[in-house]
């Protein structure tokens, strides 16, 4: 690790403090070199966790060993420091899990640049606490957009957002509006929105039609 400083920046804008982890040497060591040399963070050897502000956590393959690992950031930071996972393969279950541990940043290891993690180290400093409910969401998003090789929030080829998708596969399993609702921690306000957005964009009749020109475009 590089350590930058003995202590943290003073001043009148705080610094991001920043532990990287991960599992191959020669990604710890270039990643904390790169993110030093842009010099908007202070990366901090990993004994100093507790002073964290983000915990940069890089793997190819989210394992158990990579959930213990947020356990112990969870533990030593007291909850206080957010998580950026990067990685290149995580399951359902330990994405929820994640979003249970302070993650509140996914990007995929192999599409990810180092102005991009940056820019997630520093969102993620700078973002208001969110439930976790609420983080699996994002995380889901980010996941989905990250396999379609788009930055989260842009939309995915076909023209629909991963949002969009979430509902539409979710109406086509024959759920409706509260249960789609419920499941993804949305107001049921929102998910009419959706369904609306994308009936109107595509000059649809009504939602079952929605569904039938998602299966016929390959997207269900």
């Amino acid at each position: 690790m590089i350590d930058q400083a003995n202590g943290r920046h003073s001043g009148a804008e705080s610094t991001t403090a920043v532990v990287v982890q991960a599992d191959d040497a020669l990604i710890l060591h270039g990643t904390t070199a790169s993110l030093a040399a842009t010099g908007r963070v202070e990366v901090l050897p990993a004994e100093r966790m507790a002073e964290a502000d983000v915990v940069v956590v890089i793997t190819a393959e989210v394992t158990t060993g990579t959930l213990q690992a947020m356990s112990r950031i969870t533990e030593t930071t007291a909850g206080r420091a957010r998580v950026v996972l990067v990685a290149d393969r995580v399951s359902e279950p330990q994405l929820r899990f994640a979003a249970g541990h302070g993650v509140v940043a996914f990007l995929m290891r192999s599409r990810t640049s180092g102005s991009r993690l940056l820019a997630a180290v520093l969102e993620s400093h700078r973002g208001e606490p969110v439930p976790s409910t609420r983080r699996l969401n994002v995380l889901r998003d980010q996941l989905r957009s990250s396999r379609n090789g788009a930055v989260p929030g842009e939309q995915l080829p076909a023209g629909l957002a991963a949002r969009e998708i979430d509902v539409l596969r979710m109406l086509a399993e024959g759920m409706d509006v509260m249960q789609i609702a419920a499941e993804l921690t949305y107001s049921e306000r929102l998910i009419k929105s959706v369904i609306h957005s994308v009936v109107k964009r595509f000059g649809l009749r009504n939602r079952t039609h929605a569904v039938a020109h998602a299966i016929r475009i390959g997207i269900l």
